[in-house]
């Protein structure tokens, strides 16, 4: 910024000083400064230097929220009337060169609703000035102060409200209301505390000269007398001897303190009490609303969080996982610890989660909690304090604090366990809190009960699948195999494609790779019947054909479900390679790798399941050493990236053609990998993939 001294008529230079300022609210304080340093050289008593310092920084602030230009402020003395003026003017935009001329100044903010309230009150004589290209808002102290405090409304006929209707924002006006306060109170120090008992903050302060506030002298007020108004006792051991207060109450709601203090004794009579009633009866409303908004506000909050913790919570399907986001979601927001006990099988609780605020102090509550009796799962199904750490002190007190709250959890009428809550001070939660957490508990309880259910389905699965799939498989002489089985979703549960790998007699093996269409629980079913049936037809002697008739007879029977089948039989040699014996029913042919080279072998045939079979016929092979048979079902060849399949163009021939080498679990590990890779994101169908290296 910079300082413009100019000369006027009706006062000398040395009395006459101006500074432009930004519009921005730097420039607020800023200008206050330099009010008061202009007119402390000017040996203007310092009582009434500080009101014009409290008036010209309520017309900064309105220029700046409203004027979105320069703007200059001038202080003048005029010594022989006894006057001090200060002006705020808007400056006119500066213009580019060959711009149209800019109009006069719309009306100022100063003259609409809610303008310098503060200025109407405290000035002797102020007014708005308007020029073709600007307009001046303007006030006139005396400069001396009236020894009467004649300046102050009466306190329940004021002539102009100090906070009219439409007055800018509750931290800017509390910040006016205890600045006219301290100069007017003669005090050393002007505050509002909001809140109630043990819950009060300062909402703005104002001290002499402008030196740093120091909270610890006056915010015990708010506890001891905030049902008290007038002259109390200071607080002992704080830096005040005189201490004036009013409580500001709503309806019978505590909504904080009004105080005025100063170090000397016997500062305040009741010149001081009647400005902090006018103040109080002005400030109340302003704070009821904007209590009133910031309940509001957190009552969405609360309830913004809750969703989103309850979208968490049902999104997770492990236990847990969901014991940690517990923990996560109750501290620091509700406690500054908690420990979450579930229900064990012989009716008592376990210790299962443990979190701190502090991490480094999870370890030492965890063996805190360890040694104290667990929370037993009870009917009760409020929240209450819990005695278990009462006789504790020492550093177990300090780790555990002051109170603990138990949180009963229940899956709908059977108890879960528990939830232990850390309080921060003796008076345990606020209520909010308590139904915040008591919200919360219900939906880490039914979380628990959803991760338990999907745990026991998940389980179930997985036993399903060990019993429709090969416990092991057996070592076939000459040739060397991978298997690899991938089903669709999160888990292993059962689904409709199946392997098997077995002796069928002397000197001869088979294998079969199958898919049932569908998935779950029904061609789980189908795949375990069809497995065993080919079992059980291969050792009375049937080839891979006839056994494929004899169960295509079967499923068209006694079953809706269809499936393709690929079911062949090795006869290792005495010298090296195999015979292989193949049928395929409606399955993707298996691929031959030889010298480099990619073909398909065997002829496809009409699935199992459809129609009556007609006979489905042998296709013979012989395999020489070095070769490599790679089988797979349709969850490959049909992986899908946007239009494209897998096998498009012999896309799956491709890659066994580019696999860097012929062991078969490098074959498989390789068409895992560029399956993967194709489609990008998690499997849509259950994958099987059989690599066979004849050595």
């Amino acid at each position: 910024m910079k300082h413009i001294f100019s000369q006027g008529a009706a006062v000398p230079d040395a009395h006459r000083s101006s500074a432009v300022y930004p519009p921005d609210g730097a420039s607020v304080p800023a200008a206050r400064a330099f009010v008061r340093s202009t007119l402390t050289g000017w040996s203007v008593p310092a009582e009434r230097a500080e009101d014009a310092v409290l008036l010209a920084g309520e017309l900064m602030d309105g220029a700046v929220r409203h004027s979105g230009t320069e703007i200059e402020l001038t202080c003048a003395l005029d010594r022989p009337g006894g006057l001090v003026r200060v002006q705020v003017r808007d400056l006119p935009p500066r213009a580019e060169p060959g711009s149209p001329a800019r109009g006069g100044p719309g009306e100022a903010w100063a003259e609409r609703p809610g303008g310098p309230s503060l200025t109407r009150a405290l000035a002797e004589r102020w007014g708005v000035t308007y020029s073709a290209a600007d307009r001046t808002v303007w006030f006139e102290l005396g400069a001396e102060r009236p020894a009467a405090p004649a300046d102050v409304p009466p306190p329940h006929a004021p002539a102009a409200p100090l906070l009219p209707a439409g007055a800018p924002p509750l931290g800017r006006l509390a910040d006016h209301v205890v600045q006219w306060l301290r100069v007017g109170a003669h005090a050393d120090v002007a505050c509002v505390l909001a809140g109630g008992r043990g819950g009060a903050r300062v909402l703005a302060a104002a001290t002499a000269g402008g030196a740093a506030f120091d909270a610890a002298g006056i915010e015990p007020l708010a506890g001891a007398w905030l049902e008290h108004a007038g002259l109390v006792a200071a607080p002992p051991g704080g830096p005040y001897r005189s201490v004036a207060a009013i409580p500001l109450r709503d309806e019978g709601r505590r909504l904080g303190l009004l105080v005025v203090a100063a170090v000397a004794e016997r500062r305040f009579d009741e010149s001081a009490l009647t400005r902090l009633r006018y103040a109080a009866e002005a400030l109340t409303p302003v704070l009821a609303r904007e209590n009133d908004q910031v309940t509001r506000r957190g009552y969405r909050d609360w309830l913004g969080f809750l969703n989103e913790a309850g979208e968490m919570l049902a999104g997770t399907l492990d236990e847990e996982l969901v014991l940690a986001l517990a923990g996560q979601l109750y501290v620091p927001r509700v406690a500054e610890w908690c420990a979450l006990y579930l229900e064990d099988a012989a009716g008592g609780a376990r210790l299962a989660h443990v979190w701190h605020a502090d991490e480094q102090r999870i370890a030492g509550l965890r063996r805190l909690l360890e040694d104290a009796p667990p929370p037993l799962p009870h009917h009760v199904r409020e929240p209450r304090p819990w005695p278990g750490l009462a006789g504790l002190d020492g550093p177990g007190r300090r780790l555990a604090g002051p109170c603990v709250l138990e949180l009963p959890l229940f899956g709908r009428d059977a108890p879960l366990g528990a939830v232990l809550l850390g309080c921060p001070d003796e008076s345990g939660l606020p209520g909010e809190l308590v139904g915040l957490a008591a919200d919360l508990g219900t939906r880490v309880a039914q979380a628990l009960r959803n991760a338990r259910r999907y745990g026991a389905q998940a389980s179930t699965s997985r036993i399903l699948q060990r019993s429709l799939l090969p416990s092991q498989l057996p070592q076939v002489p000459g040739v060397d195999y991978d298997i690899v089985y991938l089903p669709a979703g999160e888990d292993a549960a059962a689904g409709g494609d199946f392997y098997d790998v077995f002796a069928a007699g002397a000197d001869r093996w088979r294998f079969m790779l199958g898919d049932v269409c569908g998935t779950g629980p029904e061609a789980a079913a189908v795949t375990g019947v069809v497995r065993h049936t080919l079992r059980a037809l291969s050792r009375e002697g049937h080839d891979p054909a006839r056994a494929l008739d004899r169960l295509n007879d079967m499923l068209v029977d006694d079953a809706e479900r269809l499936l393709t089948m690929l079911h062949g039989e090795l006869c290792p040699a005495a010298d090296g390679g195999a015979r292989l014996t193949l049928a395929v029913a409606g399955h993707p042919l298996p691929l031959l790798l030889r010298g480099g080279l990619v073909a398909p072998l065997g002829t496809s045939q009409m699935l199992l399941g459809a129609l009556p079979s007609s006979g489905y016929r042998l296709d013979l092979a012989d395999l020489r050493s070095g070769d490599v048979l790679l089988c797979v079902t349709d969850g490959v060849t049909e992986r899908r990236d946007g239009d494209r399949l897998l096998d498009d163009a012999g896309g799956l021939a491709d890659i066994l053609a580019a696999c860097p080498a012929t062991g078969p679990d490098a074959v498989t590990r390789h068409v895992c990998d560029r399956v993967r890779a194709f489609g990008g994101g998690p499997l849509t169908d259950d994958m099987a993939i059989l690599a066979l290296h004849v050595h």
